[in-house]
């Protein structure tokens, strides 16, 4: 999981991702919203290449950096095994 945050100017916003691997599958979720509220999910990858899935996370990790917001926090991705 990797959490952003931005406060800069009158924002006050987070974006995490994450991405969990399944037999054969790899999803990356975005969890976003206001700090201290719950958030909206949103999947930005679902399909069976984990390369294709980490190179969508970094590409959406970067996006959010231009506009300002920071890494506050990172852990590995989740593996579920079904």
């Amino acid at each position: 999981m990797i959490r952003l945050e931005c406060t800069q100017g009158n924002h006050n916003k987070f974006y995490e991702l994450s991405m969990t691997k399944t037999t054969g599958r790899t999803t990356v979720k975005a969890l976003y919203g206001r700090i201290g509220q719950a958030g909206q999910e949103t999947i930005v990858y679902d399909g069976d290449n984990e390369e294709e899935a980490k190179a969508e996370m970094q590409k959406k990790q970067l996006e959010k950096l231009k506009k300002g917001y920071i890494v506050v926090g990172s852990a590995a991705p989740a593996e579920k095994k079904e």
